[in-house]
């Protein structure tokens, strides 16, 4: 019996998906530069021409990985953005981000290893500073909300702090105290601030 056109499409969505999951796994291993189309394609088991079939080169497949980890992040600050109310925003973003990364700690290794090669930034770049100030602008806002005199300082603060956590974390994520840094930071940085 024949497919169904959902089936296809469901077939579709998962060698995409695939496809997408190996060259992330590349990417980050072997680096952008030295990571082949027909490296992505044998570690997906499909053929090149197959490959070419959904990404129509290296370079668009890079911004396809980009657009999906990005997706999977927006996601989580999303709910938190549209669900939680004034002054809980904060808590709730770095309990969703430090939730995603305690769950998926392999897909944030992957993430940094990207981040840090010079020909993903040479395409990306811009891109990830756009998404690192939209983020660090959600900061901003709840800080100068609760009273903080200089917010764009402490949000660059503050998003220096996250980084230095997930990265100290994915260096050593069974002896790394994520819960007890992420509620010091909530303490430092969630409620109204008080003058010293």
């Amino acid at each position: 019996m024949p497919r169904t056109e959902k089936q296809n499409e469901a077939i579709r969505a998962a060698t995409r998906t695939n496809i997408l999951n190996s060259a992330m796994r590349l990417f980050a291993q072997k680096g952008y530069a030295h990571t082949t189309t027909r490296n992505i394609a044998t570690a997906a088991g499909l053929s090149v021409g197959l490959m070419y079939h959904y990404f129509a080169n290296k370079e668009s497949l890079l911004q396809a990985v980009f657009d999906f980890v990005m997706a999977r992040i927006d996601e989580r600050i999303t709910a938190v953005l549209q669900t939680s109310p004034p002054g809980e925003v904060l808590p709730n973003l770095l309990h969703a981000i430090f939730d995603l990364l305690a769950s998926e700690p392999e897909f944030w290794s992957l993430f940094y290893m990207l981040r840090t090669q010079p020909a993903i930034m040479a395409v990306l770049g811009d891109a990830f500073r756009e998404r690192t100030a939209m983020l660090r602008s959600c900061f901003v806002a709840e800080l100068a909300q609760a009273g903080w005199p200089q917010p764009e300082l402490e949000g660059y603060y503050l998003y220096s702090v996250i980084e230095g956590a997930i990265q100290q974390y994915l260096l050593d994520p069974a002896n790394y105290p994520l819960a007890e840094v992420v509620e010091k930071m909530i303490a430092q940085f969630g409620g109204k601030h008080e003058p010293v």
